[in-house]
């Protein structure tokens, strides 16, 4: 009969690198009071001489368990990262590897594992090269870490599950024992801390045009927020579509965000951020469902859709709208059947959404009235030279009699004139002022007729890219505000004075 191995049990801040070794020591009473109360705290598994195998990272409230695995050399290779669900077990969201010359952070990882589809338990696996290239395959999980996709959540001090992980300590008979309580006198900060989505910094001064300075992360100017009133967005059931608009014939309901407004008309607004020397970049957009001055927002969340889950996302990291387009829309889902009919012609997406302007507009109807007006004069004396001539040059034909050009066609020339009579120019043939608002130089608002509801339409920040969407509520927890963030003062730079 085999004997038990047996390791020790430290607990800890954390591990710092720096000295190779855990730091501020807690008692093992002090460690389970913080995992009752959800504060973070470390456990160091380790042999009695000393050589650590594991280390976990614990933060409960986070629903947050890290665990690193050492290598013969004492260095942590390996770190997979496991999430809380509601049923109180822990899946493996995410699993990395670094080269074996670097401890962590030294260089980039040689392989990465993300969870994209937890139901079918598909991951995707990201090998780095060393000519900087990266190859990515989805696929299941293999067979070193398949076994430990999910475990139940430890209760405090039964760790044998997620030591399993660690190839030195699958299937092997272990003890565990606490290694003799020697707790700092003075508190260490922890070196660790558990990983997070993206914070929502600067959201609420994307719409306080209180006269800071900004220097802006993509061009290096320096400039001032401005706020824009757009009107009103109608939304008809409140089930809320943030959408590249290009790609809105490809989005579906189960799309929209899980947080709802309220149905009905709401005021909308767009921040930009106007630099000094005279231009304006896009920095948000924000629809209020309350009066921001009666119930103004207390703390923002992220603005998700079905099945992301912030608890799969690494440190800064967000879920967005993907725009590729250079716009960002806002809809109610009810009028996706229309916007969908609308810009499955390319032709009148690209007219609706990006080149009309009411001078466009007046310029093409200036355009088709001049050409309505000489098709008609020349039908009326086909055989009139100067009438020809002016209409044959209306159309785009280099015709001049009195250089002895030869006659066109006249029978061909009137069947045109006949058919720019009878027709409308095809930009022309949507009744753009009905369909189409334009509320700004940077937006325009969309009406649906048939629900009544609207798409807001704006520039996307300094162009392609993710945006997040954050969810506004008050101090009792209502929903007052929706933000579509460019992330243009989240990567600008405060400027003193």
């Amino acid at each position: 009969m085999t004997s038990p191995v047996t390791c020790e049990i430290v607990y800890c801040e954390g591990w710092d690198p720096a000295v190779g070794g855990p730091v501020g020591q807690l008692s093992p009473e002090t460690a389970r009071d913080r995992d009752t109360a959800g504060e973070q705290y470390a456990v160091l598994i380790r042999k009695p001489e000393g050589a650590p195998l594991v280390l976990l990272e614990i933060a409960w409230s986070h629903d947050h368990c890290g665990v690193w695995l050492f290598d013969e050399a004492r260095e942590r290779r390996t770190h997979h990262r496991y999430a809380r669900r509601e049923h109180g077990g822990l899946s493996l969201t995410r699993s990395r590897s670094w080269p074996a010359d670097g401890e962590r952070g030294s260089r980039s990882p040689r392989l990465t594992i993300e969870l994209i589809d937890e139901d079918a338990g598909r991951y995707e696996y990201q090998y780095e090269h060393e000519d900087g290239g990266a190859t990515h395959v989805p696929q299941g999980l293999e067979a070193d870490l398949a076994p430990f996709a999910t475990c139940p959540a430890p209760a405090f001090g039964h760790w044998h599950d997620l030591l399993e992980v660690h190839p030195r300590l699958t299937g092997v008979d272990l003890e565990l024992r606490e290694a003799p309580a020697d707790p700092d006198p003075t508190p260490v900060p922890p070196p660790w801390s558990p990983p997070g989505p993206m914070a929502p910094a600067f959201v609420d001064a994307l719409f306080r045009p209180d006269g800071r300075r900004y220097r802006d992360g993509w061009t290096g100017m320096t400039g001032t927020v401005e706020v824009r009133d757009l009107g009103t967005v109608s939304l008809p059931t409140g089930q809320v579509l943030a959408y590249d608009p290009g790609s809105l014939r490809f989005a579906k309901p189960e799309d929209a965000l899980t947080v709802s407004l309220p149905p009905g008309e709401h005021p909308v607004r767009i921040s930009l951020l106007r630099f000094e020397d005279g231009p304006a970049v896009v920095a948000g957009l924000r629809i209020d469902v309350a009066d921001p001055a009666r119930t103004p927002v207390t703390r923002w969340e992220l603005g998700l859709r079905s099945g992301q889950d912030p608890r799969d996302l690494d440190e800064g990291e967000f879920y967005g709208v993907g725009v590729d387009g250079g716009m960002i829309g806002v809809c109610d889902v009810a009028c996706l059947p229309h916007f969908t009919e609308l810009f499955d012609d390319f032709n009148r997406y690209t007219w609706l959404i990006h080149e009309l302007t009411p001078d466009r507009v007046a310029e093409l109807q200036a355009r088709e009235s001049g050409l309505k007006y000489r098709a008609r004069r020349f039908l009326d004396f086909p055989r009139n030279v100067e009438r020809m001539q002016n209409f044959a040059r209306s159309i785009g034909l280099d015709y001049d009699w009195e250089r002895g050009d030869e006659l066109p066609d006249l029978s061909l020339l009137a069947r045109v004139a006949h058919g720019i009579v009878h027709t409308t120019d095809p930009s022309l043939a949507l009744d753009t002022h009905e369909a189409v608002q334009v509320t700004s130089s940077w937006s325009r608002t969309l009406t649906d007729p048939t629900t009544g509801g609207h798409l807001v339409v704006a520039d996307s920040g300094h162009g392609d890219g993710d945006y997040p969407v954050w969810i506004g509520r008050t101090e009792e927890g209502e929903v007052a505000a929706l933000v579509v963030d460019m992330l243009v003062l989240h990567d600008a730079e405060p400027v003193a004075g």
